[in-house]
């Protein structure tokens, strides 16, 4: 029986969709009614067909798209946009969907796609039953991580210590230095590692929602609840949550996971029942949380029941011998992703590479070598490749004083000139910082939940 899981907001198109599938034999009908509920049945189901709104609360149609692609999993996915919006079609087709719906629905050309993408379908996940088969019979672990530098050696050794048992992990470190690889590299070298892996951004989880995206709800608990929704504990039973960033959590996030720690069990919002859950939950954050203790922004009692044990990551700048191995490797990725026929990095370039601070560790190499790759039309990667943003000291703005003279001068109230020296200084650390917004928050000295709210309040999203 084929599986066909609908993501959309709106019920009438739940309705209207299911109506036109319903001709088809063998159908079973899955619904989710946000990106995140959508992401997580995904997960567990691993539907033949899947068709996305974009438009949805929590987390978009695009979003979702993105997350997918980021993750490297990929699902027969059918995009659907309102009519005349094909560069929103175009954009979903690039970030891996199969095609895409116009509505309102031509029968024809429904007909066309949903079989087209249905055949899609079968044969991806037919290949994916030989992969597991063939991964089955592997003794080894499948996941592995790059580094030969002592430092990255020993922090390797250490969680492939942790790995072995249940306890619960704390991982820090800088922005970008690959907290979330670290945390699979423990999953998957763990006895858990048939089990789902839950990677989620607790800056992302707007407070309100976050029992609901955690444990789920009962159909009914919640204006427009049509069925009960799964959480992220029930997703991730007897495998791994990553909660990327938990000083993040409000207070009555922290005691709600705190009460699914201590007691193993969870309850649905809108119901009694009782669940036992058997999760591991590995942490990440870049602040000391001991420092959150000592001042009353994170509870004491929740610190010591996730710190189990804890691992520092290292900046790249302290592992500059794994640079060139780094280097390498995305470099390949590269090749591969944007057609491109690079075969060596000039030696005098690589010393360049190796000698830059990285203050965006991993995450800004890749987007160097990704830039680097595009740019290189010949086989070999040099200096003019490279396109490393020259930083000013301590991130300051350059001409700063013409900007504040400017912003001062203007026939503006002193509301309207704070709201818009404010923008000038978000917008000036998400662009120094490449566009990551980890980065951009802590350089801020805010949490990444607050820059995001600022970007949405100051209108700069667009930008």
């Amino acid at each position: 029986m084929k599986k066909i899981l609908i993501i959309d907001d709106n019920n009438d198109i739940h309705t209207v969709l299911e109506g036109l599938l319903s001709k088809k034999k063998n159908i079973q009908f899955f619904h989710a009614y946000n990106g995140m509920e959508g992401y997580m049945k995904l997960e567990q189901l691993k539907p033949d067909l899947t068709i996305l709104d974009n438009q949805m609360p929590v987390m978009s149609g695009f979003e979702l798209l993105e997350k997918l692609q980021k993750e490297l999993k990929s699902y027969p996915i059918i995009m659907l946009t309102a009519f005349g919006q094909i560069s929103d079609a175009v954009q979903a087709i690039k970030l891996g969907a199969l095609d895409y719906l116009t509505k309102p629905f031509d029968d024809d050309q429904f007909n066309l796609i949903i079989n087209k993408a249905l055949k899609i379908g079968s044969l991806k996940n037919e290949r994916k039953k030989k992969e597991v088969s063939l991964l089955s019979k592997q003794n080894d672990r499948n996941y592995h991580l790059i580094g030969q530098s002592k430092i990255f050696k020993d922090l390797l050794e250490e969680a492939s210590l942790v790995a072995s048992t249940d306890i619960n992990v704390i991982i820090n470190g800088s922005n970008g230095t690959g907290k979330e690889e670290i945390a699979k590299y423990i999953h998957y070298n763990s006895n858990r590692s048939d089990s789902s892996f839950i990677a989620v951004d607790c800056g992302a989880i707007p407070d309100n929602l976050f029992e609901r995206e955690m444990f789920g709800a009962t159909k009914g608990a919640y204006t427009g609840a049509e069925t009960d929704t799964i959480g992220l504990f029930e997703t991730a039973n007897g495998g791994t949550i990553f909660l990327d960033e938990i000083g993040n959590l409000s207070s009555s996030a922290q005691t709600s996971l705190l009460r699914v720690l201590q007691n193993r069990v969870y309850r649905k919002v809108g119901s009694i029942e009782e669940i036992q859950v058997d999760v591991r939950l590995i942490s990440a954050t870049n602040a000391k949380l001991l420092d959150e203790v000592s001042n009353g922004s994170f509870r004491e009692d929740l610190f010591h029941r996730i710190n189990g044990f804890d691992l520092l990551v290292p900046d790249l700048r302290k592992r500059k011998e794994d640079i060139p191995l780094l280097v390498n490797h995305f470099i390949t990725k590269f090749n591969t992703e944007l057609k491109r026929n690079v075969q060596q990095v000039a030696p005098e370039t690589m010393e360049k590479l190796k000698e830059y601070e990285w203050s965006g560790n991993i995450r800004e190499l890749i987007n160097v070598i990704q830039k680097a790759v595009l740019l290189c039309s010949d086989t070999t990667l040099t200096n003019k490749h490279i396109r490393i943003s020259p930083k000013s000291d301590n991130g300051k703005l350059k001409d700063e004083n013409n900007l504040m003279a400017d912003i001062i001068n203007r026939p503006i109230s002193i509301a309207e000139k704070i709201e818009l020296f404010e923008k000038e200084i978000i917008k000036h650390a998400v662009e120094s910082h490449q566009g990551n917004k980890s980065s951009a928050a802590s350089w801020l000295k805010i949490s990444r939940k607050t820059l995001y709210e600022k970007i949405k309040k100051l209108g700069l999203l667009k930008d």
